[in-house]
This record gives C-alpha cells, structure tokens and sequence, in this order.
C-alpha cells in the first residue's frame, strides 16, 4: 500500500483553512480537518485514481474535492504526494507548481 506525503504547501494549505474556519467555530474546524487528512491518508492511498485530471492542471495532477475545498496530489511509485489543499475559488493555475 502507498503512503501518503504532505507537501509543505499542503501542510501550510491546512493551517489556513483551520485558522479560516476557526472564525467561526473551533469544533467544526478539527472535525473538517480530520476528514481532510483521512480522506488523504485512507482513502486516496487505497484508491490512488479516485481523483481526476482537470485540463488546467499539470501532467500527472489530480484533484479531489472535499466540500468547498480541493485536494491536489500526485500518485508517485510507492507514495501518494498531497501538493495542495485549496478553496474551489482559487486561481490554481498560479498557484501550483
């Protein structure tokens, strides 16, 4: 089975959309958090494909959607490669790699 790898983008991704919906409510923001990262570190590491390719994206990125959020990954030989977590209203194209 793969692994899954956080990009620091990723992982940064993450504390903003915590500090974001903190805002409002701090139980909702560890309870969407830990579906975030479940997501990623259950289920796309044993359905690495379930994501699709978008025409803006870069050969070989996928996109998985997770409520109002995106989450941008490559599947690498042994590891699932988290590069980024967005809000489905960014610009993505300037923002990946």
């Amino acid at each position: 089975m793969k692994t899954v790898l956080f990009a620091p983008e990723a992982l940064n991704d993450l504390d903003d959309i915590w500090l974001h919906i903190a805002q409002d409510s701090l139980f909702r923001t560890d309870r969407f958090i830990d579906e975030l990262r479940g997501l990623c570190e259950e289920k796309l590491v044993l359905f690495p494909k379930m994501g699709g390719a978008r025409g803006y994206l870069a050969e070989g990125v996928l996109a998985f959607p997770h409520g109002s959020y995106l989450i941008y990954y490559r599947v690498r030989q042994a590891a699932v490669e988290i590069i980024r977590v967005m809000h489905g209203s960014v610009d993505v194209e300037n923002a990946l790699p």
